[in-house]
């Protein structure tokens, strides 16, 4: 049995209390820095996400008059489903204002182009006069949607004129996803703004999407 002197035991007592105390204070400001390492970034955080918010609402603030209007205008160019229907609308407009026959109409296949956006072919014939074919076919550039002539054959037949066309429009389905909420905002540069500009000025169609009507009884099926 080891002999340990008096001296020691009453040291040894309040050396390993004081061992303690160092112990739990470097563990207890361990967790304080941590704490305050973690509250800092949580603040770094929230005050950029803050920014992030009040520069989108600054940027939807200061857009707001045009916001919802040239939105229509982009989504009416490059819709988000097919657009046959609107741009079977257009062309027959066009033609009818250019003082022509609009007829046999064919619309083709939904297919994905070699751009990864979607594509729908349009077949047609128009008749009349040189002059107000070519009119017509310049109009096609001012119409949304988009359409693209892709081959024209003409035909003579007296004083008239027949030609077969074939276009295609462009459309792409949109984003399921929104971006977070704190995810930041840029404004159109002026590119964007020029393209927009030029979408703006097109002839629109005068539906966007058709909706069906309330069934009703026909009191009189035979009459006119």
């Amino acid at each position: 049995m080891i002999n340990i002197p008096f001296s020691v035991k009453i040291i040894a007592k309040p050396v390993l209390v004081l061992v303690l105390l160092i112990t739990v204070s470097i563990a207890g400001f361990s967790r304080a820095f941590y704490e305050v390492g973690s509250l800092r970034e949580e603040s770094a955080a929230t005050t950029k996400s803050e920014n992030i918010l009040k520069s989108k609402l600054d940027t939807l603030s200061l857009n707001e008059a045009s916001v919802a209007t040239d939105t229509n205008y982009a989504v009416s160019f490059f819709p988000g489903e097919n657009p046959a229907l609107s741009v079977l609308y257009q062309l027959r407009a066009s033609a009818v204002k250019s003082g022509l026959l609009f007829s046999n109409f064919k619309v083709g296949s939904e297919m994905k182009d070699a751009s990864g956006f979607m594509t729908v072919s349009i077949s047609f014939d128009v008749e009349g006069p040189l002059a107000q074919i070519l009119d017509f076919v310049g109009s096609l550039k001012a119409i949304s949607p988009n359409v693209w002539i892709n081959k024209t054959d003409l035909n003579f037949a007296g004083d008239s004129l027949k030609a077969g066309i074939s276009s295609k429009s462009y459309w792409s389905s949109f984003p399921a996803k929104i971006p977070a909420l704190t995810e930041p905002i840029t404004s159109l540069d002026n590119s964007e703004k020029e393209t927009l500009a030029r979408v703006s000025s097109l002839s629109q169609p005068s539906f966007v999407t058709l909706t069906s009507g309330v069934p009703r009884e026909n009191l009189n099926p035979f009459g006119e």
